[in-house]
């Protein structure tokens, strides 16, 4: 009697980590998504108002979307920075 109920009791144990351990992680991934989102309408914000050039934005927005490593140096397109 009394291992049946231990048994339950640690399937509901596990139960609660995970789900805990998903909200947890659901909640990362909320919090980074506003972060990168909040980037790309600044840099967009920018660009309406001709503080940066298309090159600038593009290369804005492969960089906060990791879509493309940093790079700061550009022979074809130094002249935009």
């Amino acid at each position: 009697m009394l291992v049946p109920l231990l048994r339950r009791e640690a399937a509901t144990v596990d139960l609660t980590i995970r789900l805990m351990s998903e909200h947890a992680l659901a909640s990362v991934h909320r919090r980074k998504y506003k972060d990168v989102h909040g980037k790309l309408f600044d840099t967009w914000d920018k660009y309406e108002d001709d503080d940066i050039t298309t090159t600038q934005r593009l290369r804005r927005c492969s960089n906060i979307a990791s879509l493309v490593p940093d790079s700061t140096h550009d022979p074809i397109h130094d002249e935009d920075i």
